[in-house]
């Protein structure tokens, strides 16, 4: 009897750590894109092998399906909550011809043999490359990785998704989730410029080179270029921009990545998009420019109700950079939530304007990245925007103006892409993110 007891109580304790280690890591993320000045955040929730996302909108306009990834069942569902419609997506199953650098036995034709039979359509090739920066910093706790990718898909005359060339660069940092294994997609883009799918009638075939070892991951801060056009004719080129607001381990009901109950399967995706009301997005318009002045108080402006200022010193330590630039850009980009900023030229004037905080950065060093910039200092009156890429480091003082100590010292330490400008920005952008994590 006791034996039997004994042996009961082992089973149990080894039911029990199991299911203890194999415990689903929840997440929750918010994040901001920017694109084109319009901003539009949305918030993602992970538990385990599945991921639920929930797109706002952006400008006015209808926000996107959300969406639940579904990876232990290889698809995605898209919901629509105000029509109580959803649709099943299977994950794609690349059926293209894949030419990888990797794979010596492939020969590497530029042009394949045209197909026999009468179905029209063309043929789109898809240069893909990936590198690992190597870099490595930790970001919430994880250790995240510098990545750049390039995605370029060239169209052949017959094509009938595509008609156009489009480029595609992003630069980000990214992180893997422990038991969150979805697969990325590397050749297939939401292509700005087609505007029906492909028809049975027409289908197009994929041929696709990839290059570079490095991985994605979970993207925490993404910069996306989008270049269309051959470069020769009409080329219109954005960007947008991804950055992690918050990341939360917090317990997640499992429903949230389920078919909600009583919902419509629709076998049509195009049934759960709303419809584009042109009136709401020029007013949302011309609400974002008529309270743009007003988002960015000057230092004579009184301080806000319940908000924290701080007044942002010009940028000191390199000619290089457009310091006044700098300093009304950092005061632009510290405006969050209950946290203002202005742009002052001294401590007693940030005193003067009712601030919090006096914010000063000084650039350590700014050195060329790039073979080009490499040589700019071996050549007199140089210009340093020929080059590509800048190795920044910089300090910031966060100093409380009540009592004289310090709130903060962020330090910039990194390669940024971009002339110097724009370089520095995003070195601003990095340091700004210190500053109001050490204000909230």
């Amino acid at each position: 009897m006791k034996k039997n007891i004994f042996l009961f109580t082992i089973v149990s304790l080894g039911f029990l750590f199991s299911n203890t280690k194999t415990e689903a890591q929840q997440y929750k993320f918010r994040q901001v894109t920017n694109m084109m000045g319009m901003k539009m955040e949305t918030t993602i929730y992970v538990k385990g092998m599945r991921k639920r996302t929930e797109p706002g909108s952006m400008m006015g306009m209808p926000a996107s399906p959300i969406t639940i990834e579904q990876c232990d069942l290889q698809r995605t569902i898209k919901i629509n909550d105000k029509k109580k419609l959803y649709y099943i997506e299977p994950f794609a199953k690349d059926d293209e011809e894949i030419i990888d650098e990797d794979v010596k036995t492939v020969p590497k034709t530029k042009t394949p043999p045209k197909p026999t039979t009468t179905q029209k359509g063309g043929i789109i090739y898809i240069s893909y490359s990936i590198t690992d920066t190597g870099e490595r910093k930790k970001m919430y706790g994880f250790n995240a990785r510098h990545v750049w990718t390039s995605n370029k898909m060239v169209p052949s005359p017959e094509s009938c998704t595509m008609k156009d060339s489009l480029l595609i660069k992003t630069d980000g940092w990214y992180i893997d989730l422990p038991q969150f294994n979805c697969p990325v997609n590397y050749k297939r883009y939401n292509n700005p410029q087609q505007t029906d799918r492909q028809k049975p009638e027409c289908t197009d075939k994929f041929v696709t080179r990839r290059r570079g070892k490095g991985k994605l991951g979970f993207p925490l801060i993404e910069t996306t270029t989008i270049i269309m056009g051959d470069g020769k004719k009409s080329t219109s080129q954005f960007e947008t921009n991804l950055e992690t607001l918050e990341l939360t381990t917090a317990k997640l009901d499992s429903m949230l990545f389920e078919i909600p109950i009583g919902y419509t399967e629709t076998k049509n995706e195009q049934d759960l998009q709303d419809k584009l009301d042109i009136n709401d997005i020029m007013n949302q318009y011309k609400k974002n420019n008529n309270n743009n002045d007003n988002d960015k108080p000057a230092a004579n402006d009184p301080k806000g109700e319940g908000k924290i200022r701080i007044g942002v010193l010009v940028p000191t330590g390199d000619e290089q950079v457009n310091a006044a630039d700098l300093q009304q850009y950092l005061a632009g980009i510290l405006i969050s939530g209950t946290v203002e900023a202005v742009a002052v030229s001294s401590e007693e004037e940030a005193k003067s304007s009712q601030c919090d905080y006096s914010l000063a950065t000084t650039f350590v060093r700014v050195k060329s990245g790039s073979k080009v910039g490499g040589l700019l200092k071996a050549v007199k009156n140089a210009d340093p925007n020929a080059a590509s890429s800048f190795t920044i480091e910089a300090n910031m003082l966060l100093k409380s103006l009540g009592d004289g100590s310090v709130k903060a010292q962020p330090k910039i330490d990194g390669k940024f892409e971009g002339k110097i400008d724009d370089a520095a920005k995003k070195a601003m952008d990095d340091g700004s993110r210190q500053v109001l994590r050490a204000i909230k």
